[in-house]
């Protein structure tokens, strides 16, 4: 009987031991997770107030700035409910707060087309990531599918915007250096840009004024070799009147 209860005892004990180290990982697991989320959270915060330091203001609507700063400040205050209060955190929702108030008070600032290449693959590689970070949230549910779509379709836009401004720049100096056929390939890639992003014939107009520009370049470059191919008709016309010239005066002289 004695062993029985013995055994009984270190039997309880064991199950009890078993119960206090499962309750201890799940707490640490808990604990772990928790830790996890808070990271995340961080790390997206820091992307959109790095995304609105970067992108130009220009790129993306007054609506859509204001949209990213709002969830950057809710990012905050969430990462505040799960960790307490924080000297840093406060500073950095100070931050956004002014952030967001300089927005709402402001008009649009005026568009500065980029004009450079490297400039405009660095704007579309923030656009990349702004597409993902919009992704993510309706992934996480935290947009509707309506917004999600709206705010997709802008960056598409503002991605097909740089390229477009960078092929213009191009086509505008290749006209002043006189090179018209380095223009018509420039205008040529306007058009691909373009066509690649065209939804309810948003572009149709650019793409009318870029087909009538390539049409007008066109012309200017087979009168400029139709007038160099008279040019050259000239010459070699002269080249054989003296020829013949010559031949007249060497028969006198004999």
């Amino acid at each position: 009987m004695v062993i029985i209860l013995v055994l009984g005892g270190v039997f309880a004990f064991a199950l009890l031991l078993v119960l206090v180290v499962f309750a201890r990982q799940q707490n640490e697991k808990k604990r772990i997770e928790e830790l996890r989320r808070i990271r995340v959270l961080g790390d997206r915060a820091r992307q959109i107030q790095l995304l609105l330091e970067e992108l130009p203001p220009t790129y993306i609507s007054q609506d859509f700035r204001i949209f990213l700063a709002t969830q950057w400040i809710e990012l905050l205050h969430e990462i505040q409910n799960s960790s307490g209060q924080d000297a840093k955190l406060t500073s950095e929702l100070e931050t956004a707060q002014n952030k967001l108030n300089t927005m709402r008070s402001s008009n649009q600032p005026q568009h500065k087309p980029v004009t450079d290449i490297q400039l405009a693959n660095a704007v579309r590689r923030n656009l990349k990531l702004l597409n993902k970070l919009i992704v993510a949230m309706y992934q996480d549910r935290k947009i509707s599918h309506r917004i999600a779509q709206t705010y997709l379709n802008e960056i598409k836009q503002a991605f097909t915007q740089t390229m477009v401004e960078v092929f213009q720049t191009g086509a505008r100096k290749a006209e002043l250096e006189g090179n018209l056929r380095l223009a018509v390939v420039h205008h040529k890639r306007i058009m691909s840009e373009l066509n690649r992003n065209n939804p309810n014939g948003i572009n149709n107009q650019l793409l009318l004024e870029s087909r009538q520009m390539i049409h007008q370049l066109e012309e200017q470059i087979a009168l400029s070799a139709e007038a160099n191919d008279n040019q050259l008709a000239n010459s070699v016309s002269e080249m054989i009147d003296e020829a013949d010239s010559w031949k007249k005066k060497q028969i006198y002289d004999d």
